[in-house]
Parts: structure tokens; sequence; C-alpha cells
């Protein structure tokens, strides 16, 4: 039997994936592209920053004007567990500051590729909304 590979401790780059939309919500809320520059750190102080980044959405066509909108990522990643928390914040004033997305996810090792890879759920509180995430890191 092969040795299991581990996930680094330290963990940075680009990572791509999508948001899905539970069941119920499928139409009314889109899947959306993951394309985040997000690092894992473990041993960071304060411990609560370990888990941060930014991206952006280019399809965003509901808001004139702002065809770009870009969010940062915020958050923990847990070295020992595995395990990142972390909230996604828009950074636009034609947005409210009330919405937020949290990730909760693990971080394991795609076999096949040999590339860390994050999935878990995520939800959205003020529009009531949830789904679940994966996203790979890219060479």
């Amino acid at each position: 039997m092969a040795d299991k590979v581990e996930v680094p401790t330290h963990v940075s780059g680009l990572w791509i994936g999508e948001a899905v939309p539970a069941e119920q919500f499928a139409g009314d809320t889109p899947v959306n592209p993951i394309k985040w520059s997000l690092s894992l750190l473990r041993d960071t102080y304060p411990e609560q920053v370990s888990a941060f980044g930014a991206g952006f959405f280019d399809d965003a066509g509901d808001i004139p004007g702002q065809p770009v909108i870009f969010y940062t990522l915020r958050g923990k990643f847990d070295s020992a567990e595995k395990t990142v928390d972390m909230e996604k914040i828009y950074e636009t004033s034609l947005i409210s500051e009330d919405l937020r997305i949290a990730y909760k996810g693990k971080v394991e090792m795609n076999g096949a590729e040999g590339r860390p890879v994050i999935s878990g759920t995520w939800s959205n509180p003020m529009e009531g909304t949830h789904g679940t995430f994966a996203c790979r890191l890219e060479d």
C-alpha cells in the first residue's frame, strides 16, 4: 500500500473550483466559479488570521457599471486538523456589508493529481442560501 501524501503546512497560490447551491436553491442561486488567490499558513499570530486572500467575479452583470466585483477572504486554517473556516467579504459599497459568505472545509491531497484540494460547505446567512464548494490548487 502506498504511503498517504500529507498536505503541506503552508499552502499558497491560485485555487480554482466552484460553489454549488443546495438543490432547493438551484433555480434562484447560480453556480459560482471560484478563482481565489489564497494562502493557508500555520503558526501565525493572531491565529484567527491564518487563511487569507482575495478573488473576483467577472460576470457581475447584476450591478450596473460594475462588471468586476472584488472580495477578500479571511479566516483560520487549522494545520493540525487540516480544516479551513473563513469568510468572503465584498469590497464594494454597492453590496451590503452584511453580505458575507462563510466557508467551512477540509484540506486534502488529491491522490490522482497530488494537489491540495479544499472541499466543504458554504452559507449565505443574509440571503438564507447554502451549498457545497470545492477547489484545487493550480500548478
